[in-house]
């Protein structure tokens, strides 16, 4: 898929700015909410009050008016279905933009992190250890916040390789830096 942009669409670095591109023959993954959630889990596992940090980097970034506070932050992840509580909406353009721009601008800051956690390099113990505190974190919140009557979520938690959340890392560290959130918003649509 080759979006299409002019000039004044692009950041004095060669970035393309993740709102401006068109996505006119394509539409909205089915998983999108999903996926956003999770990230945000995965950022909230990551970092204690994290939902106050995502608040405030919406703030700095200019996302206010969608994440004004706590319950407007919750109506737009509720979308997801496999949520203990959950609307029956989809997210707009908008609020996924906004979404993408948030978890790329927070998965900046947690990069280090994110790294130590997929590194090869460091000793099998230390990683092992690193590995087991942020699944285990991770899970807990999965069992606090998502319907543990879904075999998907119930599948997750008993899933003993790990590989969902290992994928939720590598998609976290792939939107940071410039052209993260680029990246990020194209997985959350499907060209028609």
């Amino acid at each position: 898929m080759a979006p299409s942009i002019t000039d004044d669409k692009i950041y004095s670095n060669g970035v393309i700015k993740p709102g401006d591109m068109n996505y006119s023959n394509c539409i909205i993954a089915s998983d999108a909410a999903k996926k956003l959630d999770f990230l945000i889990l995965v950022i909230e596992t990551l970092q204690i009050n994290a939902t106050e940090s995502i608040l405030m980097k919406a703030k700095n970034i200019g996302l206010s008016v969608d994440f004004s506070n706590r319950v407007q932050f919750w109506k737009v992840r509720s979308s997801n279905p496999l949520r203990k509580s959950y609307s029956f909406t989809s997210l707009s353009s908008e609020q996924i933009d906004s979404l993408v721009e948030l978890i790329s601008s927070m998965a900046d800051n947690l990069y280090p992190l994110i790294r130590q956690l997929l590194s090869s390099k460091e000793s099998k113990t230390l990683n092992k250890e690193r590995w087991l505190l942020f699944t285990t974190r991770l899970r807990s919140l999965i069992r606090e916040r998502m319907n543990l009557q879904r075999n998907y979520i119930s599948s997750l938690l008993n899933e003993d390789n790990n590989e969902f959340f290992r994928e939720l890392l590598v998609i976290l560290s792939l939107s940071c830096g410039p052209g993260g959130a680029n990246r990020l918003k194209a997985s959350m649509y499907h060209q028609i």
